[in-house]
Formats: structure tokens, C-alpha cells, sequence
């Protein structure tokens, strides 16, 4: 009973949308290349991309973008043939840059608003894993002021301190039946902290080729006073009492590496490799307020992996007005096959995507981007709930972003 009522809370906002699941939508020119472009891209999500890169960009901006990003998921309990659908559901990360300071000075400053984690699940109650989860709804949202400098016409640095408030709201069915035979339910959800950094290098020769070096440290979010709310049978109330709970979550660490070079006048070609430090996460612990012999304090074993993704894009200028984009990449997942859970059904992807920016004058421009991933179908017995059974993902993610250039 116990392993079963805490398994619930170990979801992980950095796997709610890819790369365990990270879908990077901070950049709509980026998500029209799959995320590539940290080198190419000189502007005010840089940012969130390469702090270097962003003392190098010609224009004051201030842009505003957000996307549509669809999780569906299926799953199928071994020796069956019915397959469990998750609800339709929307989950809409935002971001908004700004970029200030002196025009073809050796300094700019800036700041970012951006959800890099998060997402919403919903498996209703019906499912054969209804006591693993029901619904769970993420949100990370990061505020990075920002400063760039440039040591020589080619070559710039730059760095960001992040603050991160995160938020997360999920319930599922317990193993205990009323008088009618319906289960009980946990609610829980909370709101937490944590603070890092971002550091980039951004380096280019006179030819357009570039190349970009920027680190993202991990931040680890500390939810404090969560509330933790249980509907049983009145003769198990004081069992699973109405209570607070306190929990420390690590988001990881990325190192990433970007490279771009003109193919030919009309056409770029550019390239990230990133490293994530997942293992940092090894576990997971939860310290509620009130215990009873049910409801005590736990600890549950995560052991995630170090991952790697890799995206490659093109970039052609069609016309004086307009750009055109696409990419692809594929991501390695850091879940280990018995820790697969419900909220994360993850596995090795493949993404592909499509691109614009179009110039509307002087002052504006628009850029959209759609971007596909497809999870590799995974077939695993979770060693803490013992749910076996075939998990299928898709990932839709359209977006588009406003920027005003003075």
C-alpha cells in the first residue's frame, strides 16, 4: 500500500515533453530546426540559447511567443488487446525575451520569462494504471536576467541567473473501496523554488561559420508546504489525513555544443549536440508533515541516466521577407526501463519540424515552427507498481512568436 500511494509523486517536469521530455520552444526560429540553431541564431532568445551570442545581435527586441505542445500517449496491458488512451490535452509553454543596451557596443543585457519544463497528462480513471496515476498537470517557469559581453568583434561571452518557480497539481485512485466498490483518490499538488545559471561562448569568423559553447546549470526546486488531500472510506480517515508535504526535485544540468556554416549564400546549415546530466536525479524524497503507519515519510529510487540528443537544421532565405526552415534530431532517453511510470513513458525519439520567419517591416516580424516527435513504443514492468504493458507517445508541437526590433 504504501510503495503504491507514493509512487504517484515521483513525476519529473523534465520528462513531461521530451528529452525526457524537454521540447526546447523557448526559440521559435530553434523549434523550426528541432532545437539547432544555438550558433546560427543572433538575437534575444539567445538569451535563453547562448548568452554570448547575445551582445552580438543587431537590434534592441522584446519577443513574445508561445506553443500548442500535445501529448498523447497509449498504453496496452500485457495479455490484452484493449488499448488505453490518454485525454486530449493542450499544454501551452510560453516565452518572453528582451533585449536592451547601447547599438554596436561591447555590452547588452537582457531577460527571459520561459516555461522550459512542463506539461499535463490525463489517463482518467478507467485505465489498468489508475493506481499509478490519474492526472497530472506540471509547469516550470524560469526568470533569467542576463548580460552579454563582447571581448573582440568575433568573440562574446555572456551569463544568466535563473530563478525557477515550479508548480505541480496530479491525483490518482488508491487501493481502497467504499461500500459501492469505488477506489479512493489522491490529490496533491504544490508550488516550489530553486535558482541556477546559464553560461555561454559564442565565437564567429568572418565567413558566417560559428560555433557555440553554453552550459545551463541544474536547479534544484524545493517544494515546501504542498498540500496533500485524501478521499477514503470514513473508517480509514485517520489513515490518510489532510496534510502538508515538503519534496526536492533536481532539474539537470545541459552542456551543448553548436556549430553553423553557410552553405551557399541562400542556405545554413547548422548543428547541437547536447549533454544532460539526468543522473543527478537518483531519487526521490517526501517528508509529510503528519504521518501515520500508512502515511509516512518516503523514499523511492529513480537512478536516471546521463542522455544525449543531437539536431540538425537548414535555414534557407527564400526571399528578402522571408526564411524558410527545417530540421531533425534524435534524443536518447534517461529513464531506465523499470522506472517507467506513467507520467513519463519515455523512450529514445525521433523529431522532425518545419519553419518561418517572415518580415512584416522594419519593426516586426513573425515566425512559426511545428514540431513532430515520435517515442520509440516501449514495452517494461515497473518494479515499484508492477504495471507491465506497451507504451506508444506522440508529440505534437506547434508555435509562433511576435518580435518588435528597434
Amino acid at each position: 500500500m504504501r510503495k503504491l500511494l507514493f509512487a504517484l509523486l515521483l513525476a519529473s517536469p523534465i520528462l513531461t515533453f521530451a528529452q525526457g521530455s524537454q521540447v526546447n520552444t523557448q526559440g521559435i526560429r530553434a523549434l523550426g530546426m528541432s532545437g539547432a540553431g544555438s550558433a546560427l541564431f543572433v538575437d534575444e532568445t539567445s538569451i535563453f540559447y547562448n548568452p554570448g551570442a547575445l551582445v552580438k545581435s543587431a537590434n534592441n527586441a522584446i519577443s513574445v511567443g508561445a506553443s500548442a505542445v500535445m501529448f498523447r500517449s497509449a498504453f496496452q496491458e500485457v495479455n490484452s488487446n484493449v488499448q488505453h488512451d490518454t485525454k486530449f490535452q493542450i499544454s501551452p509553454p510560453f516565452s518572453i525575451f528582451a533585449s536592451f543596451g547601447p547599438k554596436d557596443s561591447w555590452w547588452k543585457a537582457g531577460i527571459g520569462v520561459y516555461t522550459p519544463f512542463g506539461g499535463s497528462v490525463d489517463w482518467g480513471t478507467e485505465w489498468p494504471g489508475k493506481f499509478e496515476l490519474n492526472h497530472l498537470a506540471l509547469r516550470a517557469i524560469y526568470i533569467q536576467p542576463t548580460l552579454s559581453f563582447k571581448l573582440t568583434e568575433n568573440f562574446g561571452i555572456g551569463g544568466g541567473f535563473v530563478y525557477n518557480v515550479g508548480s505541480v497539481d496530479l491525483s490518482r485512485s488508491l487501493p481502497v473501496f467504499d461500500q459501492n466498490g469505488n477506489p479512493g483518490r489522491a490529490e496533491l499538488s504544490g508550488i516550489g523554488t530553486g535558482m541556477g545559471y546559464n553560461l555561454g561562448v559564442h565565437y564567429h569568423l568572418e565567413d558566417e561559420f560559428a560555433i557555440s559553447l553554453s552550459y545551463r546549470s541544474h536547479v534544484r526546486t524545493k517544494l515546501e508546504d504542498g498540500d496533500a488531500e485524501f478521499t477514503v472510506p470514513a473508517a480509514l480517515g485517520s489513515s490518510f489525513p489532510t496534510t502538508k508535504f515538503s519534496a526536492e526535485l533536481p532539474l539537470p544540468s545541459s552542456f551543448n555544443v553548436g556549430l553553423s556554416f553557410p552553405i551557399n549564400d541562400r542556405l545554413d546549415l547548422a548543428g547541437d549536440a547536447t549533454f544532460i546530466g539526468y543522473s543527478i536525479y537518483k531519487e526521490l524524497v517526501f517528508d509529510y508533515e503528519q504521518n501515520t503507519p500508512v502515511l509516512s515519510d518516503t523514499k523511492q529510487t529513480k537512478k536516471y541516466e546521463n542522455a544525449l540528443s543531437g539536431k540538425v537544421g537548414l535555414n534557407y532565405h527564400a526571399s528578402d521577407k522571408l526564411d524558410l526552415r527545417a530540421g531533425a534530431g534524435y534524443v536518447y532517453t534517461p529513464v531506465r526501463s523499470q522506472y517507467v511510470y506513467a507520467e513519463t513513458p519515455d523512450n529514445n525519439r525521433l523529431m522532425g519540424s518545419i519553419g518561418f520567419t517572415y518580415i512584416l517591416s522594419d519593426k516586426f516580424d513573425l515566425s512559426g515552427a511545428y514540431t513532430f516527435q515520435r517515442v520509440m513504443e516501449r514495452t517494461t514492468t515497473n518494479a515499484e507498481t508492477r504495471l507491465s504493458g506497451t507504451y506508444k507517445t506522440n508529440i505534437h508541437a506547434p508555435g509562433i512568436s511576435l518580435t518588435y526590433k528597434w
